[in-house]
């Protein structure tokens, strides 16, 4: 479900503001109140908003699982930048994988530039966006995460473990000081694990918005990648890789 470009204004500016009364939110988008409401209905639907009485504020449980159609409309601009650096570690002829993230699946409009590329993804929507350009695809099997597009489970380990891709891409929830990358799903994080300990080159993808957070499964350190790619600088942050922008 996509949003709205008012809805997309109301949720920058709550991430401005912190919180905003309907009555504000109406007043600085010339809208109705009733329309305010049925935005923010919308918004907390999508998990992107908590509704408090007589108001909004953003969602930022670090901790709570957002939903794959959420995290498909957060951060959109951020996430284009980065596939776009990302996209300059790509060469003709590797085998990629996509983590379930939807910042990986941002790369697939970079991949099908390059011949002869194979992808290999857990989520199921990068998976047909890839068959839609035409790219040799694998769209590892299991089961769905949360009732989204991202599969995991058994079936989807064993499956991973047979995979050496040329390059992983992969994102997460969290990135904190330490450089301690985390995750609040224990299904994604640990197939996550398994392609990275298979995979020969690592690629972690982080938009601004997970700087110094932490959530409960540690995943790894970017002590144990090859580079990262944020959208923009991290400011104290202890890294000992490859650091994209």
């Amino acid at each position: 479900m996509s949003i709205s470009s008012r809805q997309k204004q109301i949720l920058d500016l709550l991430e401005e503001r912190g919180f905003l009364t309907v009555e504000a939110m109406a007043e600085l988008t010339f809208t109705s109140q009733s329309s305010i409401r049925r935005d923010l209905a919308t918004l907390h639907n999508l998990s992107l908003i908590k509704r408090t009485h007589g108001g909004a504020s953003l969602l930022r449980e670090i901790n709570q699982a957002v939903p794959l159609n959420s995290r498909m409309t957060q951060n959109i601009a951020e996430k284009r930048r980065i596939s776009k650096i990302a996209a300059t570690l790509l060469e003709d002829g590797q085998s990629v994988m996509l983590d379930g993230s939807s910042t990986a699946g941002f790369l697939i409009p970079h991949i099908a530039k390059h011949r002869e590329m194979i992808v290999f993804t857990n989520n199921m929507l990068t998976a047909t966006n890839a068959v839609n350009y035409g790219i040799p695809t694998h769209c590892i099997g299991g089961f769905s995460v949360n009732q989204s597009a991202v599969l995991s489970g058994t079936e989807a380990y064993r499956a991973v473990e047979k995979i050496s891709p040329d390059i992983l891409f992969f994102s997460s929830k969290s990135l904190d000081q330490h450089g301690i990358i985390s995750d609040p799903i224990p299904e994604e994080n640990y197939i996550r694990s398994i392609m990275l300990e298979n995979a020969k080159k690592k690629i972690f993808l982080c938009d601004s918005g997970k700087f110094y957070t932490r959530s409960l499964y540690q995943l790894t350190s970017i002590e144990q990648i090859d580079a990262c790619v944020f959208d923009k600088p991290v400011p104290e942050l202890a890294a000992k890789c490859e650091i994209l922008l």
